[in-house]
């Protein structure tokens, strides 16, 4: 998506610079079962309808579709789309290229509306409405927040590519709950999920690379550099353990 990404059509497709990164994308980590478990459960189990908005490589609605749940892939980046079609064999996963602000799906059509890991990426009020008009009454919104935990590797990893891309971008304070006040869903639930996996070096390449402000931002001989860096950073450490906790905020449609 990137930087001022509401104002890039979405026929523009050279500007979606997730395009780019697509490949790369795939190799980050995925949400552990427990989570996915949950969200299925609360999106009313088998054959249950879902619209994960900003699906990406499909890190959410592809375990949730391999679960059981009929899952709505809506994301603007068309090679996202397609590396997520390219792995979702015959699992019901329905591909849909658009915004999360203006998805054309059908008013009513969901038990559960999913944004993992994109609010920071998405307009809070406009996509609040669009997750009102989609879901059925009584159904959810869930939104997953994942965030890196703080060890000896990932506070140096972290300083290198803060040091690297100069940004952080994180979600802007209230846009939480601003999202959920448009969407008419309370009260607010919250629960924490951690995870933890071991990257092999050209796996942990390749989640770097996936990072907007550092693959397309960087020029060849930096990345590279940066790169190597994390390598020497994760040899020192005695692995690059991937180790993060995932916020899930949930509530239901007063509809």
């Amino acid at each position: 998506m990137g930087t001022g990404r509401r104002a890039v059509s979405l026929a523009a497709q050279e500007r979606w610079v997730f395009n780019r990164l697509a490949e790369d994308y795939v190799q980050r980590p995925g949400y552990p079962p427990e989570l996915v478990e949950r969200v299925f459960h609360l999106a009313g189990g088998s054959g249950c309808r879902i619209a994960d908005l900003g699906a990406g490589a499909g890190h959410l609605a592809l375990p949730l579709a391999r679960r059981g749940a009929c899952v709505l892939a809506v994301e603007p980046a068309a090679e996202m789309l397609r590396v997520l079609a390219s792995q979702a064999g015959q699992s019901a996963v329905v591909p849909v290229q658009a915004a999360a602000e203006d998805t054309g799906l059908p008013a009513g059509s969901c038990g559960l509306v999913a944004l993992a890991d994109a609010l920071q990426w998405v307009d809070a009020e406009r996509t609040g409405r669009e997750a009102a008009r989609l879901l059925e009454p009584g159904g959810v919104l869930a939104v997953l927040e994942p965030r890196l935990a703080s060890t000896p590797f990932l506070d140096a990893l972290s300083q290198l590519v803060m040091g690297a891309s100069g940004r952080v971008r994180p979600s802007p304070p209230g846009r939480l709950a601003q999202l959920f006040a448009e969407a008419g869903c309370r009260p607010l639930v919250g629960e924490r999920f951690r995870q933890e996996e071991k990257l092999g070096p050209a796996r942990l390449d390749a989640v770097l690379r996936s990072l907007s402000d550092l693959g397309p931002a960087l020029s060849p001989t930096a990345l590279a550099d940066l790169l190597e860096e994390a390598r020497r950073l994760a040899a020192a450490h005695g692995g690059a353990v991937w180790r993060r906790e995932i916020a899930l905020t949930w509530a239901r449609s007063r509809g």
